[in-house]
């Protein structure tokens, strides 16, 4: 009798030109779409957190060592740190790739009297600096003409890594920033001290306005603006290497008024999602000057990290009510079975058939249900992953919008990433929603009194 109530159950499953067929499939279809919803977005929302981690990783300073007080070297105050011997000790800890001065602010760039500012980096051209060569990946053109490749197949765009000279008067920025001030790879750009263009304006707006033509040239004449001219070299891709430039040290030196002292350490690590651990372990170690601390790219971004993992969460238990829709359609169609089969219940129950084993019946069928709906779900879910980009792109024409927009999720096509952990919990969620649903009228139907289900049934 063990077989038996699975022999059952695929026999009410049979096709027939009936009400009960028609429920069934719906069922069916309802357990289809939940799970293939929920498989598609669950495998964008892995893949875009991958993604954007990845990203942040691919262009981001893994740490940054600096002061964090105002007032070191001057009288009462912290002793002033040798950041070269600081560099040395840092350089040579075993989990620290390279470690590399740099200056970091805000500068306006000016391009046929289009006025923008910037953050920038400086860095030093050196070639164990590997904050530098990852950057280098991101090239989109370069002075010497980079190729841009496109995969006939699947049709992801590359780019053939090009120079990145940060030697002489040159600064590289994103193609995006370039775009917007209209400036392209080879153009002289001029630069502004963001910190002197702000005291030019305060320095204007202190000269009285009824002050006589002549006075107010010659107290214009005063007023100066540290500006260089530099050369676009090269731009990065934005959607890859986010909206920030790089200019040499030396430069940004300059222009941030640091003489020969630095804003900071960048480290590059061998682990960057260890890069908390490991920058505690330094802190600790008393390597780094009380007046020095530090930032890392988790802290950094922590906050969007953890949106995206919120926003996954929330998605999964907004989702899982079409689930719920799913198990509602299974238990309807169990009702509806166990109604239309109570004179066969009955009979069961009269030849001696134990409660579990009718039970049984009902479940397994319900269970069918829930796994052909489960195959199908994750084959249409799949395969909408498949065409992912094709449909944002047909959705776009027909509506004038973007559904995914660089701006806002900074990748230029909708990633997916399919953990197996997610399959293994949408699968088993449905199918034990399934069965639980099923179970309720199941044990009902179980408990029905053999002569009453005949003379009902008769």
């Amino acid at each position: 009798m063990t077989s038996a109530p699975l022999f059952l159950a695929l026999r009410y499953l049979r096709p027939t030109r009936s009400f009960i067929s028609v429920i069934t499939v719906i069922s069916m279809l309802g357990v289809m779409l939940g799970v293939g919803v929920l498989v598609f977005v669950m495998s964008v929302f892995s893949g875009w957190q991958r993604e954007f981690r990845q990203m942040l990783i691919g262009f981001e300073p893994h740490a940054m060592v600096q002061p964090v007080s105002a007032h070191e070297g001057e009288p009462g105050g912290p002793k002033p740190t040798d950041w070269r011997e600081l560099q040395k000790t840092l350089a040579q800890r075993p989990e620290v790739v390279s470690a590399v001065p740099v200056a970091e602010g805000v500068v306006v760039v000016e391009n046929t009297g289009n006025l923008q500012g910037v953050s920038v980096i400086g860095l030093t051209d050196d070639k164990d600096n590997a904050l530098l060569q990852k950057l280098k990946k991101h090239i989109a053109e370069d002075a010497g003409g980079s190729t841009k490749i496109v995969d006939e197949y699947t049709g992801k765009v590359s780019y053939r890594p090009g120079k990145f000279d940060l030697r002489d008067d040159t600064i590289v920025i994103s193609d995006k920033f370039a775009k917007e001030i209209g400036a392209k790879v080879g153009d002289t750009l001029v630069v502004h001290a963001a910190d002197s263009v702000n005291q030019f304006i305060r320095q204007v707006r202190e000269i009285p306005e009824d002050t006589e033509e002549k006075k107010r040239s010659e107290a214009l004449d005063n007023v100066t603006v540290l500006s260089k001219d530099l050369k676009l070299i090269a731009t990065l891709r934005a959607d890859t290497a986010g909206p920030r430039g790089y200019v040499p040290l030396h430069v940004a030196q300059e222009f941030f008024n640091l003489d020969s002292n630095v804003s900071g350490i960048e480290l590059e690590l061998k682990d960057p999602d260890d890069v908390e651990r490991v920058m505690n372990s330094i802190f600790l170690s008393g390597a780094l000057p009380e007046s020095w601390g530090y930032r890392t790219w988790i802290q950094e971004h922590g906050m969007m990290l953890e949106s995206v993992e919120n926003q996954r969460t929330m998605m999964w238990f907004l989702l899982l009510f079409i689930m719920l829709v799913a198990a509602i359609c299974v238990m309807n169609t169990t009702i509806t079975v166990t109604v239309k089969k109570r004179r066969e219940i009955g009979i069961l129950t009269a030849l001696g058939t134990r409660a579990w084993q009718i039970i049984a019946i009902f479940v397994s069928q319900a269970g069918i249900v829930a796994l052909v709906g489960v195959v199908a779900g994750l084959a249409g879910g799949f395969f909408v992953l498949s065409i992912r980009n094709w449909l944002r792109d047909q959705i776009s024409s027909l509506t004038g919008r973007d559904i995914f927009p660089q701006d806002i999720y900074f990748l230029s096509s909708i990633p997916a990433y399919t953990n197996l952990s997610d399959l293994l919990t949408i699968c088993a969620t449905a199918v034990a929603l399934c069965l639980m649903a099923a179970l309720v009228p199941s044990w009902f139907a179980a408990r029905v009194d053999p002569a009453v289900a005949l003379r009902d049934g008769g």
